[in-house]
């Protein structure tokens, strides 16, 4: 077994692994709670036209190449560049703890998670867990998760699509934000004050 065929063993474990415990046992969970999983008008509305299109886009874009590198190998080794292995294994390192940190945010939000940007019915303000110190534990994870994937893949795609994910997340995390404080008001703006949006904030002693 080359070591190729190896990354691309553990691609497949990880991408499963967000599939499974970050996508259908969340949507599962928030179905039961009696959230809507498909985007409405309002969903649209609080993303933005622009943006919600750009998400759609990526999808799509991601599931036609995920069919290429799985059955055409050879035509996704074009697209290959040279790194080394020991920083390809931690670009593997990286997307596990983006997939376990990710995978923890969620199971703390439990049904108060959903695809969409929008308030849900009952929704409360998570502050439990990692979300005690960051805003955005689950965008975290997946700005670890695409950076890992970048670096053990070494293909010009994952490295392109990691970073059209960032800009995604930076753009739809303002709004968020903004639709949360509108809806939470100052409970929300005092959790931003002692909160990071992705990274733990350190208070210095004055």
């Amino acid at each position: 077994m080359t070591a190729e065929s190896i990354f691309r063993m553990v691609f497949w474990i990880l991408v499963l692994s967000i599939v499974v415990f970050d996508r259908i046992i969340p949507a599962l969970k928030a179905k039961k709670s009696g959230a809507k999983l498909r985007p409405d008008n309002e969903t649209i509305k609080n993303e933005g036209r622009r943006l919600f299109a750009f998400r759609v886009m990526l999808g799509i874009i991601l599931a036609s190449f995920l069919g290429v590198y799985t059955f055409y190998p050879e035509l996704t080794s074009r697209l290959q560049i040279h790194l080394p292995l020991g920083i390809r294994w931690f670009g593997v390192v990286i997307a596990a703890m983006g997939v376990i940190f990710w995978s923890c945010a969620q199971a703390v939000l439990d049904r108060n998670w959903s695809g969409n940007l929008k308030i849900q019915k009952g929704h409360k303000l998570v502050t439990a867990g990692p979300y005690g110190k960051i805003r955005h534990p689950i965008y975290a994870g997946t700005i670890l998760w695409a950076s890992g994937l970048a670096l053990f893949t070494a293909n010009v795609f994952f490295i392109l699509m990691a970073l059209l994910t960032i800009v995604f997340i930076f753009l739809r995390v303002t709004k968020e934000e903004k639709m949360l404080i509108e809806h939470f008001g100052d409970e929300y703006i005092e959790y931003m004050d002692t909160t990071g949006r992705y990274f733990p904030k350190f208070k210095h002693n004055k």
